[in-house]
């Protein structure tokens, strides 16, 4: 139980008594009996006079099993009169169960101006709850209805409607995206124009070197990004599969093809120290490093110059 206080103190303190009479504490219901659920105040009626401190318990949230409590108790000055403050304090209260219920008992302690304290006990009124009154003259048992259904609503259906659209949208994106990527075209049907073979090896190429990665003691990244780089050139040159072939599967391939064996055989040898160093932890020499960029380079060149110089003669 909590404690709330109301000091009423008047600056002159000179009044010497004060009648405890009926009434002057009390507590009483605006109503006696309530249907279920239903709200009712409970009252305090505080009489005090000049100099004279009230404490009072309040009531908690549920002050009897079956009550509960809606607003908290607050309090509020009527009238002064004659030295005398007229206090009320009220709390709405309510159950949900039929029955009567007796509120409890509260503790309240009056200090008189000399300083003496007296304790006071305010009986709680008793609350009656009733059910709604039957007519059992007129009163018939009937079954259970089932659930009322209504009809869909053009309203209702909407939201469902612009899903299933987007949905369907979707989809439909999804699979032109696939089929567009296929045709080399883009989403709205232009042709995607792609760099020449020759023109990407040779960018790529340029972005290896500007990295520096064997100088940095990155040889494994640096072999790999090279020979990768010629695999996907050689790939789109020759139509080989040159990015799931091992080197030996490469150059069998290519062997028997209009390039420069010379040429050839330096760009296996730069296939072959990458082997080394990605799968055998070997340190290629600073001459290997320098040379396998510009081998690259003249392999590419050299082989798109000769494709050149083919399609020419057979265009003559």
């Amino acid at each position: 139980m909590k404690r709330v206080f109301i000091g009423i103190l008047f600056v002159c303190l000179c009044f010497q008594g004060f009648a405890q009479e009926k009434g002057e504490y009390s507590s009483r219901l605006s109503r006696d009996t309530i249907l279920i659920g239903d709200h009712v105040n409970w009252i305090f009626d505080i009489n005090l006079a000049e100099g004279e401190e009230f404490f009072l318990q309040t009531p908690e949230d549920e002050p009897v099993a079956g009550v509960e409590t809606i607003e908290k108790l607050k309090f509020d000055t009527l009238s002064v009169k004659k030295g005398v403050a007229k206090i009320e304090g009220r709390s709405v209260i309510t159950s949900f169960d039929s029955g009567s219920f007796f509120l409890p008992q509260l503790i309240a302690m009056i200090q008189r101006p000399d300083g003496k304290v007296d304790t006071l006990f305010i009986d709680g009124p008793t609350l009656e709850v009733t059910l709604p009154p039957v007519d059992t003259a007129s009163f018939e048992l009937n079954d259970i209805k089932e659930q009322i259904r209504y009809p869909l609503t053009f309203k209702e259906t909407l939201p469902w409607i612009g899903l299933a659209l987007l949905l369907a949208a979707l989809i439909w994106a999804v699979f032109r995206f696939i089929k567009m990527r296929k045709e080399n075209v883009s989403f709205f049907g232009k042709p995607v124009i792609q760099d020449p073979p020759h023109i990407v090896a040779l960018r790529n190429l340029e972005k290896t070197r500007a990295q520096k990665l064997w100088q940095n003691g990155k040889q494994k990244q640096f072999y790999t990004s090279v020979t990768d780089t010629l695999r996907q050139y050689i790939s789109d040159r020759y139509g080989i599969s040159a990015m799931e072939e091992t080197t030996g599967e490469i150059f069998d391939e290519l062997e028997g093809r209009d390039i420069n064996e010379a040429l050839l055989g330096k760009v296996k040898d730069l296939f072959t120290t990458a082997d080394y160093v990605k799968f055998a932890k070997h340190m290629a020499s600073a001459e290997e490093n320098e040379n396998a960029i510009p081998t690259a380079i003249r392999f590419v060149n050299e082989t798109y110059m000769q494709q050149i110089e083919t399609e020419k003669k057979e265009e003559a």
